[in-house]
């Protein structure tokens, strides 16, 4: 009976290496399908002309149609085998979230299927087109998590303790997987538009390491363009050209920092070794075929060839994580794996110890957010403008770099006003005051500085009004909304103010005038922020009812005005984000693109209503977090096609 069962498992092992094999032949023919242009060579779906697709004469097989034709079947193929894969796994594997990932990859690939006759019967629209090349993507690294869940290797390779190399090992790899998706992403987007010769020269751009972005630049591509006997192009274009370029610089240094902690510390562990190795042999190999890429004017087999090997990338990258994160992070340990630990198990010292304390301060994840609100407030208000966003590259240069000195020393300022009840947090205590890494003094001028020094920058290199947002936000946030929180439940409202006039600032520094765009951009941020920081405020009520903060989850203990506020201020977010395609600032495609994360966090809003706990807690406050970059990401997408 042993015997028997260690066959069944022999037997599944290679069968999900070979749908993992075949996967990778299938992105391969779908991406041979774009490049040839040959994606409505076969009007119809899923028949073919007509005819059943497993019947269709093989003479008929022509042109265009032997590419999309061949795709289909492949993809049938692959869908066959993942089906066969999900009962296999419902029926012989006795962990449950494999039976769940089993479904999953089913769910995945009847997705794709539907996503691809979506594709032809709407006439290859963008959105659907990248949705269904990026789903494929995804599909490649559920299977693959699958695949390696079932080896021997899985069973054997478990971790006892963390190692300080290991760990940032671990982490590098992430850091690179996730760059690498995201390169994919770029990648679909640029094929999809249209922009993948945007620019004709290689590395340089229009003849320059760092290109302006300017009318003399996109008249000199399109005379080239025009030689070649290709279409013109446009700035947004160019655009979308450039951050693919950018994306495969940030991918070639996360490659290079993961090879530099391999060869200190992982020379002697081939198992992670020789996969660094032969990442880095596919980057190399990336580097030539985008060189050829260009150089041939998209070959479609050289650009397949490109997409192809991206995929190989992305699997190999994803599987060196998976494995990584086995050997070394111990059985139930994943989650506090990446928790901050305290200063003092760190040995850090000197002069990077105190540039690390100084960066902390700051709260670079909210600058993060400000710098991104503020940057999609420029963008709309220069389209609003009826100007490129780079017409006046430094423009939006001075106007990010004042933005963040001013958010930076705003956060610092917070923190030393804040610094008794921060040391009484379990979740505050280990910020660099009440850790004792720094003097309250210290903190007090580093805010200061930061503070005026952008106040002064932005009043210098952009404008008056600009500055003066950039001040009513430090003025509401510190003086106004952080007092209010030991005195009133209204100071989560009150202090969504400052936190929504970022995007304000940017369409002001873009178009000069405060417009209705420029309000509902403002309303957006507003009406997110509510549900958000009700979730962070119920995780951490035990925190800050010890304190004395007013937060309306610790003084609502039914949690039903938390509740209500909560799905009401999500159900108008939706109606407040459909105002930009109704007031002519976006177009159709963000107003129906934005309705699926817009009911999502609804949904995750009236979930949590249903009884507060701390998943569903958790769930609402990573929906929020996934949200808004994802409305950027729809609405860069809408802007491109307009």
């Amino acid at each position: 009976m042993a015997k028997n069962s260690n066959s069944s498992e022999t037997w599944l092992r290679r069968y999900s290496k070979f749908t993992a094999f075949s996967t990778l032949g299938l992105i391969f023919a779908g991406g041979m399908v774009t490049s040839t242009g040959s994606g409505l060579s076969v009007p119809d779906w899923p028949n073919t002309y007509g005819e059943l697709m497993f019947t269709f004469p093989y003479s008929k097989w022509v042109g265009g149609i032997f590419y999309e034709h061949l795709h289909r079947l492949i993809a049938s193929f692959v869908g066959f085998l993942t089906l066969v894969l999900s009962i296999w796994l419902w029926k012989a594997e006795p962990r449950p979230w494999m039976k769940k990932l089993g479904w999953f990859s089913l769910g995945a690939v009847i997705a794709q299927g539907i996503l691809g006759g979506l594709t032809v019967l709407f006439l290859l629209p963008t959105v659907i087109s990248m949705t269904h090349g990026i789903l494929a993507q995804t599909f490649f690294c559920v299977i693959i998590v699958i695949t390696y869940s079932l080896s021997k290797e899985w069973k054997s390779s478990r971790a006892i303790l963390v190692k300080p190399e290991n760990e940032s090992f671990v982490r590098w790899s992430m850091v690179l997987t996730g760059l690498i998706y995201v390169q994919l992403i770029l990648g679909a987007l640029m094929r999809h538009t249209g922009s993948g010769l945007a620019i004709l020269d290689f590395p340089l751009a229009d003849g320059k390491v760092i290109p302006v972005l300017n009318n003399m630049m996109l008249s000199s591509i399109n005379y080239g363009r025009f030689d070649l006997g290709l279409e013109p192009v446009t700035m947004s274009q160019v655009v979308i050209h450039l951050l693919h370029r950018f994306g495969a610089i940030l991918v070639f240094s996360a490659a290079t920092g993961l090879t530099v902690r391999a060869f200190r510390h992982q020379r002697k562990e081939d198992r992670l070794f020789l996969p660094v190795l032969f990442l880095d042999l596919l980057l190399l190999t990336q580097i030539v075929l985008a060189a050829l890429v260009i150089w041939s004017v998209k070959a479609p087999f050289i650009t397949t060839f490109h997409v192809w090997t991206g995929a190989l990338m992305l699997g190999t990258s994803f599987f060196l994580t998976l494995r990584s994160l086995r050997m070394y992070v111990p059985e139930g340990q994943f989650q506090t794996f990446f928790q901050h630990q305290l200063e003092a198990e760190r040995e850090v010292s000197g002069l990077k110890s105190q540039l690390s304390t100084f960066w902390e301060l700051t709260k670079p994840r909210i600058i993060w957010l400000v710098l991104v609100s503020t940057i999609i407030g420029f963008y709309l208000g220069a389209v609003e403008s009826e100007r490129s966003i780079l017409t006046d590259p430094w423009l939006l240069i001075n106007t990010i770099l004042g933005t963040a000195f001013v958010a930076a020393g705003v956060g610092a300022l917070n923190q030393y006003i804040e610094r008794t009840s921060d040391g009484q947090m379990k979740r505050t205590i280990r910020r660099p005051i009440p850790s004792g890494r720094i003097k309250p003094s210290s903190a007090r001028w580093f805010g200061i500085v930061l503070s005026a020094a952008g106040l002064v920058y932005l009043l210098s290199t952009v404008s008056v009004p600009v500055a003066f947002v950039a001040f009513l936000t430090l003025f509401l946030y510190l003086i106004v909304y952080t007092p209010l929180k030991m005195k009133t439940t209204w100071n989560t409202l009150i202090g969504a103010i400052p936190g929504a006039l970022p995007p304000l600032g940017g369409w002001l520094a873009a178009s000069g005038n405060l417009e209705t765009g420029g309000w509902i951009l403002f309303g957006i941020l507003f009406l997110w922020q509510i549900p958000h920081f009700y979730a962070i405020a119920w995780l951490h009520r035990n925190d800050y009812g010890r304190i004395g903060f007013k937060m309306l989850p610790v003084v609502d203990p039914s949690m039903t005005k938390t509740s209500v506020y909560s799905v009401v201020f999500c159900a108008l977010l939706i109606l407040c984000t459909t105002l930009l395609h109704l007031n002519g600032i976006a177009g159709q495609i963000f107003m129906w693109g934005s309705l699926l994360p817009g009911v999502t966090f609804l949904a995750l809003a009236i979930d949590a209503s249903r009884g507060w706990t701390e998943v569903r807690a958790r769930r609402l406050l990573a929906g929020s977090i996934i949200y808004l970059p994802l409305l950027l990401v729809i609405l860069v997408i809408d802007q491109s096609l307009l």
